[in-house]
């Protein structure tokens, strides 16, 4: 099984990163995104809530995959908080409520959305 790192978890010492890391990949990966999100809020019961996450720092990967959703389907997005959210090395996000941690030596590149069916 070939493995595919996200965005927030690359290697950029990586000799191979051109090969691998590929404008075709990220089409790829955001294609079975969409796919499995869409299967997952189809089948979240309403009223209920999901975690959308990534390890991908792309804006492609994250929210334009959210905002797909959210326009389709009778969702909004649950604001994530928590104690110690601000000590996060947070990138900006373009879905109020959503998170996107920057890699760091401490923390790999990820993306947090929390979504909920209405009723």
């Amino acid at each position: 099984m070939h493995h595919v790192h996200g965005s927030g978890t690359i290697n950029i010492n990586d000799s191979n990163l051109e090969k691998t890391f590929t404008k075709k990949l990220i089409e790829k990966s955001n294609t079975s995104q969409l796919q499995l999100l869409k299967k997952a809020i189809k089948i979240l019961k309403p009223g209920h809530e999901m975690v959308y996450s990534t390890c991908s720092i792309l804006w492609n990967e994250n929210e334009e995959i959210v905002n797909k959703i959210l326009k389709e389907n009778n969702t909004k997005i649950i604001p994530i908080e928590f104690e110690g959210k601000e000590e996060l090395p947070l990138l900006p996000t373009k879905i109020e409520g959503t998170l996107c941690v920057m890699p760091t030596k401490k923390y790999e590149g990820f993306f947090i959305a929390k979504i909920r069916k209405e009723i």
